[in-house]
């Protein structure tokens, strides 16, 4: 479904007449508009001046329908004591309301930050004018929720005590997100999210216990900021993704709306 973005269209005026001081245009609307302009012309339609200032009446959020009208305070807009009736004509310029519609998507996703640390996950959401959605994503390794104690980026204990340590290392990526969405103009979609995210680290010792490298694990809260494109049912997402404001990571979405 291709939406209809930020139309504009020009209409000419042929309803008007004068109320006192001000003259009143009367026009019909077919659809919704964010924004109507009103043009005028003292010489048959040759050349016209505006958009008119000194205007009033149905010209901002407009909805459809008949004998909308826009009241022109004529005497405070032109400096014309007198002019040919027959040689005055209106013209408006309107701006239609977005006419995006309601989608759901679905992303498939991928993460890196110079930890180094990668994942992957998917999102969910639903959007029109504004929207949310849900992440998830996992490097498929959950041991880091669990530790048999702490070591600093050395291999130090707290209490000063240096452990022996074989080659293995365990590496965990974990986040789950949900946010809010807004389109910004057309197919661009600005997201943020806030969730939990944990990035752990950690060493096994000759005894077989995993100590966590803390100067390289964080736990804590997960924010992230970025756009969406929605093209033909296509979407693209980029995001930067911050745990604890101590780590961030670049990541891409792509999946479907319908």
């Amino acid at each position: 479904m291709v939406p209809s973005v930020w139309a504009q269209e020009t209409v000419e005026v042929v309803r008007a007449f004068t109320n006192r001081k001000a003259i009143v245009v009367e026009y019909d609307l077919a659809e919704d508009a964010d924004l109507v302009r009103l043009f005028v012309s003292l010489d048959g339609g040759a050349t016209y001046r505006g958009p008119l200032q000194q205007v009033s009446g149905d010209i901002i959020d407009v909805k459809a329908g008949f004998a909308r009208n826009i009241v022109w305070d004529v005497l405070k807009e032109l400096d014309v004591k007198e002019f040919d009736n027959d040689q005055v004509r209106f013209k408006l310029n309107i701006l239609l309301k977005d006419r995006w519609p309601h989608e759901t998507f679905v992303t498939v996703n991928a993460a890196y930050s110079v930890a180094p640390q990668g994942s992957l996950g998917f999102s969910v959401g639903q959007v029109k004018r504004f929207g949310w959605f849900v992440s998830l994503m996992s490097n498929g390794n959950f041991s880091g929720f669990s530790a048999d104690g702490d070591c600093d980026g050395q291999g130090f204990l707290p209490d000063g005590h240096l452990m022996q340590y074989t080659d293995e290392v365990s590496k965990m990526r974990f986040s789950v997100m949900a946010g809010g969405m807004m389109r910004i103009k057309g197919p661009w979609i600005a997201r943020v999210g806030i969730g939990y995210g944990n990035r752990t680290l950690r060493w096994k010792t000759t005894d077989g216990e995993w100590y966590r490298n803390t100067a390289y694990s964080l736990q804590g809260i997960d924010l992230s900021a970025g756009v969406q494109l929605h093209l033909k049912g296509f979407v693209i997402s980029l995001e930067a993704v911050t745990t604890q404001f101590q780590n961030v990571e670049a990541k891409i979405g792509l999946g479907y709306a319908f």
